[in-house]
């Protein structure tokens, strides 16, 4: 049995203040969501009018931050600070996220089999640009080992890089990419190649479920008290129902609907079975899931750690 932690008498999770600055030029949504990160772990946020300008500013910054398709004036010829360059589509064009969800295939898997292609929605590829790149900025703060400073003149971030990435990363399986990527409604497209992936209804929600392996598998049936049908053969190789789970799925979804979120959650906790209800950021506010100061008093959700000034 898998003993339940507090969530909020846990472990420390605190950094200290990143001591350093940046400069922004232009504004589009991934560069604003850079700055935004950057902020809250502390760091200098200055706008500036342009690249060459940000280079004047009273304290020299780490590197300057650039909406892409937003300033006509991308030269950086003589410029001594890294630039890293955002792109909420394609680096060199203008564009949005939902432009970098078709391009990449992201958009044909999502949805039932049956509908159009859909869209990442809450503006998610702008968002995974803004703290990719916030990422890179912050690891131009590490030294070399060397001891020399080397650091790229340019960096470009695009939302269509980093989804085409995410697509060859999850699209893979035992038969390749054009079977197994496909649209598949709440279930996963077949990735790790273990039976059940996705999400699921239950009594009254959703359930997300990932198992990985035999044991997965073996700890689900053990949460469901092993029913009858899972005693057949067929029904024991979770690797074997992947490929085809035509007939194991109505067996699986029948077990998810006597039971509602709460009810499947403390199942898997006592079995370890790897289910967990899908929450909405307010019902997870309101179930007091997030550590203490996760939550602003606005309802914006936090880093997911704490800054903290530590004097010696």
């Amino acid at each position: 049995m898998i003993k339940k932690t507090d969530s909020h008498a846990s472990f420390e999770r605190s950094i200290r203040p990143v001591p350093a600055n940046f400069a922004v030029v232009g504004a589009n949504r991934s560069v604003l969501y850079a700055a935004s990160w950057l902020k809250k772990a502390g760091a200098s946020i200055v706008g500036s009018s342009s690249i060459k300008d940000g280079t004047t500013l009273k304290e020299t910054p780490v590197a300057i931050l650039v909406a892409g398709d937003a300033v006509k004036d991308c030269q950086i010829e003589g410029i001594d600070v890294p630039v890293i360059f955002f792109w909420d589509f394609e680096v060199g064009e203008p564009g949005i996220g939902a432009f970098a969800s078709a391009v990449s295939g992201v958009s044909s898997v999502i949805g039932k089999s049956e509908s159009a292609p859909g869209v990442l929605p809450v503006h998610m590829p702008e968002q995974w640009t803004g703290i990719f790149g916030a990422s890179l900025a912050l690891g131009l703060l590490f030294k070399h080992p060397s001891g020399k400073p080397e650091k790229p003149a340019r960096i470009d971030v695009s939302a269509a890089d980093i989804l085409r990435a995410f697509a060859e990363q999850n699209s893979g399986n035992h038969a390749g990419v054009p079977y197994g990527w496909r649209r598949n409604g709440l279930t996963a497209v077949e990735h790790g190649g273990v039976f059940p992936q996705g999400f699921f209804r239950c009594k009254d929600g959703y359930v997300a479920v990932q198992a990985r392996s035999r044991q997965d598998w073996t700890a689900i049936l053990s949460a469901f008290d092993n029913p009858a049908w899972s005693e057949d053969k067929s029904m024991q190789n979770p690797f074997k129902l992947s490929e085809n789970d035509s007939h194991v799925l109505p067996h699986f979804q029948a077990e998810l609907d006597k039971r509602n979120m709460k009810d499947l959650l403390e199942l898997a906790l006592e079995s370890g079975a790897p289910m967990a209800p899908v929450l909405s950021s307010l019902e997870a506010i309101s179930s007091k899931v997030f550590r203490d100061g996760f939550v602003e008093v606005d309802g914006d959700l936090n880093l997911p750690f704490i800054i903290k000034r530590v004097t010696k």
